[in-house]
């Protein structure tokens, strides 16, 4: 009984106007700042290929397709979009509105103990895949270990965009060389 009454609090509560649509006070937590979380089962399970990165919606905030090419394997798209409860909500999504990304990484090999590096790149600049000039990367201090399980934002102002594709890697730092433990490409919309 309380619980529905905190519910129905929670619905007919106004929205402060300075909030954008997609930043409705619910459960998601909307936090610049990485979260590491372990896996599941049945996230292993979906992500099962080693070496590889799995990208899911992060939040209610953003929703989940795939891309289909011919000539290229399936693409993950993630859109953003508000939420559909939202006080004079549209349904679109705002231009500065971050992608909400739960990412699982399944690494080819265990990692070892020191700093692991999550990088993400524009595939439509190869040449910053190259020098290694990411648009965000996260150090993430970890035991060692074969997965990691992170929610994140990829925010406009951080220089994301619609309509393109983003390389998601895992590297961690051995001697003088990176070694890629996972990877894996995002759409966004």
């Amino acid at each position: 009984m309380l619980a529905q009454v905190f519910l129905i609090t929670l619905a007919q509560a106004e929205v402060p106007s300075m909030l954008e649509s997609w930043e409705v006070p619910s459960f998601d937590v909307l936090d610049e700042t990485p979260q590491v979380f372990l896996l599941t089962r049945e996230q292993k399970r979906e992500c099962s290929q080693l070496g590889s990165v799995c990208v899911a919606p992060g939040g209610s905030a953003t929703i989940v397709g795939v891309e289909i090419s011919e000539n290229q394997p399936a693409v993950t798209v993630l859109a953003r979009g508000t939420q559909v409860a939202a006080k004079r909500g549209l349904g679109t999504a705002g231009i500065n509105q971050p992608w909400q990304v739960e990412m699982v990484a399944r690494f080819k090999a265990r990692s070892s103990s020191g700093p692991i590096i999550v990088a993400v790149f524009d595939r439509d600049d190869p040449e910053s895949i190259v020098h290694k000039e990411a648009k965000v990367l996260w150090n993430v201090s970890m035991s060692p270990g074969r997965d990691l399980g992170m929610r994140f934002l990829l925010s406009p102002d951080d220089g994301f965009e619609p309509s393109h594709t983003y390389l998601v890697r895992v590297v961690q730092t051995q001697d003088v060389r990176d070694r890629v433990l996972a990877e894996g490409n995002v759409h966004l919309e």
